[in-house]
């Protein structure tokens, strides 16, 4: 049985537009071999995340790593991007084309309580991005071919922001933690790439596996816990528990499901979803490389942009993307690995994150009497 809602109408009319695309095809990226993917120009999808992130260039060139490898995987309608926050990443990935000069730092707030000194150690950390004014409107050059069905994020902030790039036909607020707000069986496509975020994992998976359709794909982007010994978390007791809250800002504390693969592929069958493929695609030095980052300074890095002549602020960014597009295209390789030959323990060949495509499992049947 479906979730109880206290809006259902909302449910209801949700109910009729995602039956009314039940037969609908079209995909929202189409699939496209490593060949094509190359031809298209890895080095211009980097640029197009470089000018929405550019303050924060290690975010930048993973989320272009997690969107080379989305790209492999046809996402069918009716779709639903859970947790899709402001929605930049899945615009861009979908083909979406943002004018250069917009980029997410624009529209933040909460900067005197983030990374603030006077903070005590191991302090909850706040969110620049929590915030939006009533006048954030990314300047779109090219919008998305094809819409996405649902968008669901925690916080409304985010789905205000999602809401101006035209790219959902629906936007709701859920906790992913609480029974799925939708039909059985609704969807023919689910993307995912925050559930190691959930709390209450096992629930979201069986959630999952209730609102896949049949011959569905849900397609799940999860860190590993490999990633904690690829970060100088490994270090804490040499570089002590101030330095490391600094550095990460409560990174780790704030991924509760974090888990190795045997453990996240115990999960999904335990929820009915079977791996269909898994494709490792953030390595041991990728992970290096975004855990020092900008991370610390980041802050204060927009405010000083904040402060900045509109014209001054484009020409410094401009030549700042340039700068880290050099830098960054030869790593933006789902399998490099400069630090493969490094001692790792149980790490050894471990990537960090990895692309799961699952399938519901059939249902058992009653044994016939």
């Amino acid at each position: 049985m479906s979730p109880g809602l206290a809006n259902r109408d909302l449910h209801d009319h949700l109910s009729r537009e995602l039956q009314s695309r039940e037969l609908q095809s079209r995909e929202l990226w189409p699939a496209r071999t490593s060949a094509q993917a190359e031809a298209c120009g890895l080095g211009s999808l980097l640029r197009r995340f470089l000018q929405a992130y550019w303050l924060r260039p290690e975010n930048a060139f993973w989320m272009t790593l997690r969107s080379e490898v989305l790209r492999t995987c046809p996402l069918e309608h009716p779709a639903a991007d859970m947790s899709c926050g402001d929605g930049v990443f899945s615009f861009i990935s979908a083909g979406g084309v943002l004018d250069p000069a917009f980029d997410v730092f624009a529209a933040v707030g909460n900067l005197d309580r983030v990374g603030s000194r006077q903070l005590p150690a191991r302090s909850k950390h706040a969110d620049m991005f929590d915030y939006v004014s009533d006048d954030y409107q990314p300047a779109i050059l090219s919008p998305v071919d094809e819409r996405i069905d649902v968008g669901t994020d925690l916080k409304q902030t985010q789905l205000a922001k999602a809401k101006r790039l035209n790219l959902y036909d629906r936007l709701i607020r859920h906790d992913n933690n609480d029974p799925l707000p939708f039909d059985d069986r609704a969807f023919q496509t689910i993307y995912c790439n925050s559930a190691y975020w959930v709390r209450n994992i096992d629930g979201f998976l069986t959630e999952l596996r209730r609102i896949i359709r049949p011959g569905g794909r849900v397609i799940l982007h999860v860190k590993l816990d490999s990633l904690r010994g690829f970060t100088l978390t490994a270090h804490r007791n040499v570089l002590g528990d101030r330095f490391l809250d600094i550095i990460g800002r409560g990174r780790l504390e704030s991924w509760p499901s974090i888990a190795s693969r045997s453990v996240w592929e115990s999960r999904f069958k335990a929820a009915g979803l079977a791996v269909e493929s898994a494709t490792p695609f953030v390595t041991k030095t990728h992970a290096h490389i975004w855990d020092v980052g900008l991370r610390p300074i980041a802050p204060m890095l927009v405010k000083m942009a904040g402060a900045l002549t509109p014209q001054t602020r484009a020409d410094i960014k401009d030549e700042w993307v340039d700068l880290f597009c050099e830098l960054l295209e030869p790593i933006c390789n789902p399998k490099l690995d400069l630090l493969s030959g490094e001692p790792a323990g149980r790490l050894a060949g471990e990537p960090a994150e990895v692309q799961y495509v699952l399938a519901p499992q059939a249902e058992p049947t009653a044994a016939g009497g």
